[in-house]
C-alpha cells in the first residue's frame, strides 16, 4: 500500500517545544522513511519559516489573522464552522492523508475533515490540560494517540490501551558541540562578559514555568557571587516582560538580569550557561534538562510532573522538592555551581541519553504507527 502524506497542522504563530519536536520528527521521517511531510499553518509565521528552512513543505491555511489570537478564539465552534469550506478545499488539494495533530484544536480544525475524506488522525499529546468532555470527544476521534511521557499518559486513561502508547520526543544536539564557541557567540549577542557565571532560564514566560520564582531565587544567589549574571531566554506568555523587569528592580538585581527574548539556535543558549534552572511545575516532559545533559550543562529542576520523570531516569542535574521555596532552590543551585561535575552527565551517560532521544528512534516508532493505520 502506498504511503500517505503526513500533515502537521498548527493554528498558532510562535515556536514552542512541541513545534521543535515536530520539526525533528518530520525531518527524520523524510530522511529515514521517505515520508512526505507537510506543515499546515499560516504563512508568514515563525512556525512556517522554520519548517521551510528545514526543508519541510508548508501549505498556507490563510489564517494569519487568527495565528496570534488566543486558544479560546481559535477553538471557537462558530469560527470552525465558518472556516469549514476553506479548510475542506485545502484538505482536498492535499488528498487522503494522516493528520498528525500536536494540539487538540488541530483535530477540530483539520483532523475531522481528514477523516471525512478517508484519512486518519494521530493525536500527539504534549500537555497536561484538563480533560473536559469536549477534549475527550475530540481525542476519541483519533485513530492512534501518542503521549510524550508517562506523566502525559496518565490523563488519557479514557483512551483504549491498543490505541495509546508513550513515545519520547526527539531531542538532538550536534555531535562534538563546541561549548566555548557557543558561549562566545551568546555573550557577544547579549554584550555581556563570558567571564561571568551565567545562570539561565530557558522557556517562554508562562506562569506554570515560574519565571518569577526564578528571579527570586536569582536574587538569593546574587548575594553569594557578584560575578553571577542571570539570563532569561523566552518570550512573553501569560507573564509580561515589563512585569518581570519591575520585579528584578524590586529585588535589586535589575543590573544582573538579561532579558534575551527568543534566540536561536537553542543549543547555543543552553551550552553558554554554567547552570540551567528549570523551576517549572506541571511540565509535561520538558526538553531543556535533556538538552542541557547532552550539552554538558548542569541543571536544577523542580521535582514535579515531567521534570521529576526526567530526573529519576536520566543523569545531568538535580531535583528540588516541589514544596521548596526560592531560598532552598537557590542553595541547591549554588551547591551545583560549586561542584558541577557532581551532577554533569558523563560521556557514557550522554551516549545513553542521545540514543534514548534520537530522532531516528522516534521516527521508527511513529512510522510503525502510521503503517498500522495504513494497513
Amino acid at each position: 500500500m502506498p504511503q500517505l502524506p503526513i500533515v502537521f497542522p498548527f493554528s498558532s504563530s510562535d515556536i514552542g517545544g512541541s513545534h521543535v519536536a515536530t520539526y525533528e520528527l518530520a525531518v527524520a521521517l523524510q530522511k529515514d522513511f521517505g515520508r512526505r511531510c507537510i506543515f499546515l499553518c499560516a504563512d508568514g509565521t515563525p512556525i512556517a519559516d522554520e519548517a521551510r528552512r528545514l526543508g519541510i513543505k508548508v501549505v498556507d491555511t490563510g489564517e494569519i489573522a487568527w495565528a496570534h489570537a488566543s486558544l479560546r478564539k481559535r477553538r471557537s465552534p462558530v469560527r470552525t464552522l465558518r472556516r469549514f469550506p476553506a479548510r475542506l478545499a485545502i484538505m482536498r488539494q492535499i488528498g487522503r492523508c494522516i493528520v498528525h495533530a500536536n494540539e487538540i484544536v488541530a483535530i477540530q480544525s483539520f483532523g475531522i475533515i481528514a477523516k471525512l475524506l478517508g484519512g486518519k488522525i494521530v493525536y500527539h499529546h504534549h500537555a497536561l490540560n484538563r480533560m473536559a468532555l469536549p477534549n475527550r470527544l475530540l481525542i476519541s476521534r483519533a485513530d492512534a494517540v501518542i503521549a510524550v511521557s508517562e506523566t502525559c499518559r496518565a490523563p488519557l486513561s479514557f483512551v483504549p490501551n491498543e490505541r495509546l502508547q508513550v513515545v519520547l520526543n526527539p531531542i538532538e544536539v550536534p555531535q562534538n558541540f563546541d561549548r566555548c564557541a557557543a558561549r562566545a557567540r551568546v555573550c557577544a549577542k547579549l554584550e555581556i562578559s563570558d567571564d561571568d557565571t551565567l545562570v539561565g532560564f530557558v522557556g517562554n514566560l508562562w506562569d506554570r514555568k515560574r519565571p518569577e520564582f526564578f528571579l527570586r531565587a536569582s536574587a538569593v544567589m546574587a548575594a553569594s557571587d557578584n560575578r553571577m549574571r542571570f539570563i532569561i531566554f523566552g518570550r512573553k506568555g501569560d507573564v509580561d516582560v515589563p512585569a518581570m523587569q519591575a520585579l528584578a528592580g524590586m529585588l535589586g538585581i535589575a543590573d544582573r538580569v538579561v532579558f534575551a527574548g527568543f534566540m536561536m539556535p537553542a543549543e547555543d543558549n543552553i551550552a553558554a550557561l554554567d547552570l540551567l534552572m528549570a523551576p517549572a511545575i506541571r511540565e509535561p516532559f520538558g526538553r531543556t534538562p535533556i538538552e542541557a545533559a547532552l550539552l554538558g550543562t548542569p541543571w536544577v529542576a523542580t521535582d514535579d510532573a515531567g521534570h521529576g520523570e526526567i530526573g529519576r531516569q536520566w543523569a545531568g542535574g538535580r531535583l528540588v522538592p516541589i514544596d521548596a521555596d526560592e531560598v532552598a532552590f537557590a542553595r541547591v543551585a549554588v551547591a551545583i555551581l560549586a561542584n558541577p561535575t557532581s551532577v554533569t552527565a558523563t560521556a557514557d551517560q550522554r551516549t545513553t541519553i542521545a540514543a534514548n532521544f534520537s530522532p531516528h528512534r522516534e521516527a521508527i516508532e511513529v512510522e510503525a504507527i502510521y503503517r498500522q493505520l495504513e494497513s
